[in-house]
């Protein structure tokens, strides 16, 4: 997988947690907005670029700001809020 596209995950409110693979270099729009998700690992050796990482909210909350800002590891936010996420 290289690419999660936009929408991919959207409202897939059972969804609490994802690990995204060191492969994945895109990250479309929208692309977990709406889904429970609390929990993400980026996998260390993986980079998305500002212009690859979709600025269209592609998860809830201010996660692709803190990924570009502080890279791989997991970031989670409590209780599926629109709460800061931060990272572990």
């Amino acid at each position: 997988v290289t690419i999660l596209g936009d929408s991919a995950f959207r409202n897939c409110t059972g969804l609490t947690s994802v690990t995204i693979p060191g492969s994945v270099t895109t990250i479309g729009g929208y692309t977990f907005f709406g889904s429970g998700i609390t929990s993400v690992t980026f996998a260390y050796g993986s980079y998305i670029s500002s212009s690859n990482f979709n600025d269209s909210d592609p998860f809830p909350g201010d996660l692709r700001t803190k990924y570009l800002a502080n890279g791989p590891g997991t970031y989670t936010r409590p209780n599926n809020t629109a709460g800061r996420w931060t990272k572990q």
